[in-house]
């Protein structure tokens, strides 16, 4: 059995900066039945810096836990280490129009300005998934449309460890899991080597085994 871990944000109190998410999306088809549509994102990641802090973490998430912001120095540290099942693309930043950088240097400090001067940021793209024995999960899949198959997932014991079902990971040490959506999980390799890293704004969150 193989551990696994999910990542996690470690600070909400903007000791380091925050950021949202700005694109890019595609629209996809609405169903004929709910009339829902999702979006989905696409490289490029776009992102647009909020008021707080200056400071930016080694880890930033500007999509709750769904989406991850590196900076280069972590991209490089995780590509030394040839992990598979992941990609790294450049992010791009945005800044409302209008909004300019203040003239007294104390007022700087609240936010991340443009144009931005230090060494890129990366997204760190997932691209393998799984899926999850949901029996073995204590969980249960609610169909809530039949014509798009729309879910949602009721969990029946917040307690038990998450089981991948057999036969669905391919080996990648970062992975997805379908009924999750886009959260990023990552095995015990991965986990040592942020965890030894002491990368800031990240903690690794074991969640059961494959």
């Amino acid at each position: 059995m193989t551990d696994f871990f999910d990542l996690v944000r470690q600070d909400y109190s903007d000791v380091y900066a925050t950021a949202t998410i700005r694109g890019t999306y595609i629209q996809e088809a609405r169903c004929r039945v709910c009339k829902l549509a999702a979006r989905k994102r696409v490289p490029p990641l776009i992102i647009e810096w909020e008021k707080g802090s200056d400071v930016i973490g080694d880890f930033t998430w500007p999509g709750g836990l769904e989406e991850v912001v590196l900076r280069e120095s972590v991209r490089d540290a995780l590509m030394s280490n040839h992990p598979s099942g992941v990609r790294f693309d450049q992010v791009e930043m945005i800044q409302k129009d209008g909004l300019k950088i203040p003239r007294k240097p104390a007022k700087m400090k609240n936010r991340v300005w443009l144009p931005y001067l230090g060494p890129p940021l990366w997204s760190l793209d997932v691209t393998s998934w799984c899926r999850l024995d949901i029996e073995k999960s204590k969980r249960s899949i609610v169909i809530e449309c039949t014509e798009c198959e729309r879910s949602r997932m009721v969990v029946h014991d917040s307690t038990a460890p998450l089981v991948i079902k057999t036969g669905t990971w391919d080996g990648s040490e970062f992975f997805k899991i379908r009924e999750f959506g886009n959260l990023v999980f990552a095995v015990a390799r991965v986990s040592r080597l942020i965890s030894e890293s002491g990368f800031s704004n990240v903690e690794m969150k074991l969640r059961g085994s494959i």
